[in-house]
């Protein structure tokens, strides 16, 4: 796959630009620092007198002015946004009255997303930090203040005069706070993609999403309060996302953990920079803010906001049904699987199962964007998870066909890239798509551990038919049986190396009748550490497992055997596989019932009867026959398309898209050939009609041909 590499040149050099040309402003701006330091007196009517001048001889007017100054210079080429930030911040301190303080906030928040740089990289965590406090800042005086409102879509009302706003009139003000919700939430998801998971800053950004759980809550509770059903719904799949994979464990840490810092923010003394100080002035803020900026969260995070006390359960189950409620399709789509995920890692497979089935997303799943099949994706692997520690082997197996046999995992879980010879070259555009789409480090399902599960499944549920004729031979797994045709072609077999090596070894144990060897194999797999829970349902899980591999073990026996034999004795093949003799009967049973076997039981003896009878030459010419049309038929399907990956996984599409490009072909060969036919016919009957020969095909032909020449007129007639 062809890589293609970031230019950062191009960024570092507009960050120059961007630093050199804002030189000319910095400068002019000092110079007025130094001559207030000195003692030169600073005309009130210059445009940075604001921020230089005595707290209290600031009047509304001044920030009402200097604030249009700094929306006019926001986009122009040589404006400093992190001067500009600071100057806004500086001004909020200043505000006479909480309308403007609002509308201090929203520039201040814009221009914060404005100095977070481009797209491809994510916010600096100090400044992604502070634009969180002040939306949470703004809340409060939202709800504080009642007469303000934020106008989304439509223009606001004229603006009141200065005496009315601060007598407190009703005002609108343009903003959106689910916007900026979900702009934050965005920055937070692009932060862990592009931090190396394996460092202490991933963990400790972790820790962030404890504060973006708090306002997701706090703004969510906003709409509801003013029936907003639009923002309620995209607040709460932002919450769902944040919350669906955690189980109730790790969601009551992580709410101790919050508790206890909101704690310590509400208990300790207002540590906001120059609220106290009448007389400070721009620099003194600049200074404790740089002192402040090393603290805890008690500096960047305001007072008198608590986490919710409710219980994970509860959270999934009021968002869901909200969504359900008042969502679009979409909305409901994704929510039904962010349900099913969750229930499925509580270990409530089947409950999640039949909601997955219930709502027929699989019939339509291809029609929908690239996250919510992503999303399937991951519903329909943790349903494999959960059903192989259940011990639902083939339910398992069923559940992770679709993933693991197309040998593109990674890519439909969004946890990167498969490397493949066959994959499509994709170019930049395509690439950066694809890492935006890149699901965090914490919430990979473990490939590896997808595979050990979906090859061992197969090995429980598929070895004996490797040695039986089905009726079907193309219903069965043939990614599973083509990885064991590989196996055993290997002209030498090295120690098992990884967990294709491991399986594919127990199951030639499995063939040979050493159903201990097998065990051992798989039970000594270090994947399975990777299994959620304890380590005594884990035990438990593998308990199941060697459970069920003696019962496979006796099925390949007998499919292999039961020709050598007239009868098989029960407590024979109880004591050869340990198992009871219930089990034993009941696998034998169903060999019968299937097919595999013909014979009879005898309950007196505790034995069966087995009737074997030789094919004839012409049965075992027409088995060999059907054999190379199987071959052949697989042969042909590999050429039209279906290939076999580098390290030997078979990628397979659906039955349909095979069989139905093969049905048209086959329909306009024979189409082909018939009009090649008669064109042959009408040629030779036209060369025999000028020779007047013909030569009979056939009665009907004969007599048209004779009653043709009986009417021709001859020379003397004419």
């Amino acid at each position: 796959m062809k890589s293609v590499g970031l230019d950062l040149s191009a960024i570092t050099s507009e960050a120059d630009e961007d630093g050199s040309s804002s030189d000319s402003e910095t400068i002019a701006f000092d110079k007025d620092i130094n001559a207030a330091d000195a003692g030169e007196k600073v005309s009130n009517k210059h445009k940075d007198f604001l921020l230089v001048a005595d707290r209290r001889e600031v009047t509304f007017e001044m920030i009402d002015e200097k604030l249009k100054d700094i929306i006019a210079s926001r986009g122009k080429k040589g404006t400093d946004r992190h001067v500009a930030v600071n100057q806004l911040s500086y001004m909020a301190t200043l505000a006479k009255c909480p309308a403007q303080e609002v509308e201090i906030l929203l520039h201040i928040i814009s221009a914060q997303f404005d100095a977070a740089g481009s797209m491809s990289t994510h916010m600096p965590l100090s400044i992604w930090r502070n634009c969180l406090g002040n939306v949470l800042r703004l809340i409060a005086l939202l709800k504080e203040n009642t007469h303000i409102s934020l106008v989304e879509r439509d223009e606001p009302s004229s603006r009141p005069t200065r005496d009315d706003l601060l007598a407190g009139a009703p005002v609108q003000l343009g903003g959106s706070l689910c916007a900026f919700t979900e702009r934050l939430d965005d920055e937070y998801l692009k932060s862990l993609q592009q931090i190396d998971p394996h460092t202490k800053d991933y963990v400790l950004r972790l820790r962030d999403e404890c504060f973006l759980l708090v306002l997701l809550h706090e703004v969510l509770a906003y709409y509801v309060a003013h029936q907003n059903s639009v923002a309620r719904v995209k607040l709460s799949l932002r919450l769902l996302g944040h919350v669906y994979y955690k189980t109730s464990a790790i969601y009551k840490g992580m709410s101790d953990f919050i508790s206890c810092q909101l704690l310590e923010v509400n208990n300790k003394e207002s540590c906001a920079p120059c609220q106290s100080n009448e007389t400070s002035s721009f620099e003194s803020y600049c200074v404790e803010v740089d002192k402040s900026i090393a603290e805890s969260y008690a500096f960047w995070f305001p007072k008198g906001f608590y986490f919710p006390d409710r219980s994970l359960q509860m959270l999934l189950r009021d968002l869901t049904l909200s969504i359900y409620d008042i969502g679009d399709e979409r909305s409901k789509v994704r929510a039904i699987l962010f349900d099913t995920f969750h229930k499925s890692l509580c270990g409530e497979f089947t409950l999640a199962r039949e909601q997955l089935l219930m709502s027929h997303l699989q019939e339509s799943i291809h029609l929908v964007d690239i996250e919510t099949q992503v999303l399937f994706n991951r519903c329909m692997a943790q349903l494999g998870v959960t059903a192989f520690q259940s011990g639902l082997f083939h339910e398992a197996k069923a559940c992770l066909s679709d993933i693991l046999s197309s040998g593109r995992s990674k890519e439909l879980l969004a946890q990167g890239v498969s490397p493949s010879r066959h994959a499509p070259e994709r170019n930049f555009e395509q690439e950066k798509l694809e890492r935006r789409r890149q699901v965090p480090f914490h919430m990979h399902i473990d490939i590896e551990l997808l595979e050990s599960i979906y090859l061992v499944s197969c090995m429980l549920g598929e070895t004996h038919l490797v040695l039986t004729k089905s009726k079907h031979p193309r219903a069965n797994n043939r990614t599973f049986l083509r990885m064991i045709e590989v196996f055993e072609r290997q002209t030498f077999s090295g120690p098992p190396e990884g967990v294709r090596d491991t399986v594919m070894c127990a199951t030639k144990y499995l063939i040979d009748g050493e159903w201990g060897s097998a065990a051992y194999c798989i039970t000594g797999m270090n994947t399975w550490a990777l299994l959620p829970g304890s380590r005594d349902s884990t035990a438990s899980v593998l308990l199941l497992v060697v459970d069920e591999l003696k019962q496979e073990a006796l099925r390949t026996f007998i499919s292999q055997r039961a020709a050598q034999y007239d009868s098989l004795c029960l407590e024979t093949l109880c004591d050869m596989f340990d198992l009871p003799i219930s089990v034993v009967q009941s696998n034998v049973s169903k060999l019968f019932a299937t097919g595999v076997l013909v014979g009879s039981c005898d309950s007196p003896t505790c034995t069966f009867a087995i009737q074997t009878s030789e094919p004839s030459f012409l049965q075992t010419a027409v088995v060999l026959l059907a054999e190379s049309v199987t071959v052949f038929l697989d042969a042909n399907e590999r050429a039209l398309g279906v290939r076999v990956d580098s390290d030997g996984a078979l990628a397979l599409e659906d039955e349909d898209t095979y069989l139905k490009p093969r049905g048209f072909r086959a329909s306009q060969i024979e189409e082909r050939d018939v009009l090649k036919l008669k064109g042959t016919r009408s040629l030779h009957s036209k060369n025999n009609w000028q020779r007047g020969t013909f030569h009979p095909t056939g009665n009907d032909s004969r007599v048209r041909r004779q009653d043709h020449f009986r009417d021709k007129p001859t020379k003397g007639e004419q």
